[in-house]
């Protein structure tokens, strides 16, 4: 921990000729004769004082669980309840054939090259082998993510386009490791994988369903599981659900050894200790705390969805996605607009909601053009998509086209190798995209950004506002 923040004071003496202030760290276990509380912390007896216990901790389990939350509910769809329609348990793929639509129901803002895969594996009684096959120069990346959203990769930029057996194991396993695979850790035992394989236009998905079925995933543990006693997914504003699913969470797949004194707060509204929920919520004043805090978060995140990340002339730099360190509001909120982000050196993405004057982005009002100098520059494929601001899903409209991108058929570049990019409601044309008739967003996405992007070399200029199409 001393070196990540000795680290991080250097690149900012070196980058700002200012050292940013950050706390000293001591190591209590090393020190003499230090001893731990043997308590729990005070509940207050004072109503108004319980009141406002209660609607703060509520708060801060709500900004801090959010993602894990909603990221359960995905896993309990397709790998706990077998009565749900994508269930197919866990350790297995679960392949979309098709490219993204719009109703797109795994998870939100979704992209429309790539076929995706998802799978939950459940670690817990001993690790899983990845087997990835040669890819034929294919692009493809297996994306873990733990249940807080932290992501790693086995992938195209990673470990090459060749194939290889993986084994998939907790940092807390020991066992052998077969020859032919390599051992790869992960945070936690409950892990989403998020698998996406290059498929830009239609003629692509022959090639990329076969090799969807060449990526192969084999317990190594005893597949007699016992029973978890796994609570039905939450709802975000409802005291009971939330609390019960952040307590199974946090007591199954665990929290980071430096989050420990964080979480122990949480154990007074019955999370992560000896009081249960239903025991919390038999006192009114704390449940109408609780009620409270979660509509304070909720709406803390939903004023603040646009604020994800840096801005750029109206576009949003998503520099920290997959990797939040302890930013939790920042994590709840870019995990609200859309689960299953990647780290940005595999794929940077940028958003936009409004346009160079800083009026929001809308159908129902304008079409708006986007002159980028250069194609964004990437090593493997690039492309501009569209959401309705409301669903957080593509816009549905005839063509079914929801995005363009280096693979789109025909798309016009200029002699001087800029590119003109069209949002309209009418328009037509392989560099053209439709919108709806209201709010909407921009994502733009680098898959393998290169050099001159990671380095903020190139940025996408600001969107204008445009005379309509006919």
């Amino acid at each position: 921990m001393l070196r990540v923040i000795y680290a991080l004071v250097f690149f900012s003496l070196i980058h700002t000729g200012t050292a940013v202030a950050e706390p000293r760290v001591y190591q209590a276990h090393r020190a003499d004769q230090f001893l731990g509380s043997l308590g729990e912390d005070t509940v207050p007896q004072d109503d108004d004082a319980r009141h406002i216990f209660a609607r703060a901790l509520a708060y801060d389990a709500a900004v801090f669980g959010r993602v894990a939350v909603l990221t359960y509910k995905q896993m309990y769809d397709q790998a706990i309840d077998s009565k749900a329609s994508s269930y197919v348990g866990f350790n297995t793929f679960a392949h979309d054939r098709d490219l993204a639509q719009p109703g797109y129901a795994p998870f939100r803002s979704p992209n429309a090259d790539t076929l995706y895969s998802n799978a939950y594996l459940d670690l817990s009684d001993g690790p899983v082998l990845l087997t990835v096959p040669d890819t034929n120069g294919r692009y493809y990346t297996v994306n873990f993510l733990d249940l807080y959203a932290n992501a790693t990769n086995i992938s195209a930029r990673t470990h090459g386009m060749r194939g290889g057996k993986y084994l998939i194991a907790t940092t807390e396993w020991s066992g052998e490791v077969p020859e032919d695979a390599t051992l790869f850790r992960v945070t936690q035992p409950y892990m989403w994988i998020l698998m996406r394989i290059e498929a830009q236009r239609e003629a692509d998905l022959p090639d990329a369903r076969r090799l969807q079925d060449r990526f192969v995933l084999t317990s190594m543990a005893d597949e007699r599981r016992k029973a978890k006693d796994y609570p039905p997914p939450a709802e975000l504003d409802d005291p009971r659900s939330f609390l019960r699913v952040l307590n199974w969470i946090v007591n199954h797949a665990g929290i980071r050894e430096t989050e420990v004194g964080l979480v122990h707060r949480f154990r007074n509204i019955g999370v992560g200790g000896p009081r249960s929920i239903d025991e919390v919520l038999e006192d009114a004043v704390m449940v109408q705390g609780l009620r409270e805090g979660l509509a304070d978060a909720n709406k803390v995140i939903d004023s603040s969805i646009t604020q994800t990340g840096v801005d750029n002339g109206g576009w949003r730099d998503v520099t920290d996605i997959g990797r939040f360190g302890y930013n939790y509001l920042y994590r709840a909120l870019l995990n609200t607009l859309g689960t299953g982000g990647n780290v940005r050196l595999e794929n940077y993405a940028f958003t936009a909601f409004s346009d160079e004057e800083g009026d929001i982005f809308d159908g129902s009002k304008h079409d708006y053009k986007l002159h980028l100098s250069s194609v964004p520059p990437s090593d493997f494929f690039w492309s501009v998509t569209v959401y309705d601001f409301q669903t957080q899903e593509f816009v549905p409209n005839e063509e079914k086209k929801y995005l363009v991108g280096g693979g789109t058929p025909g798309l016009q570049i200029n002699d001087d190798g800029s590119v003109t990019l069209m949002f309209s409601r009418k328009g037509r044309g392989p560099n053209v995209v439709p919108i709806p008739d209201g709010p909407f967003y921009l994502g733009l996405r680098s898959q393998g950004p290169a050099r001159a992007m990671l380095n903020k070399e190139w940025r996408p200029t600001p969107v204008q506002k445009a005379p309509r199409l006919p």
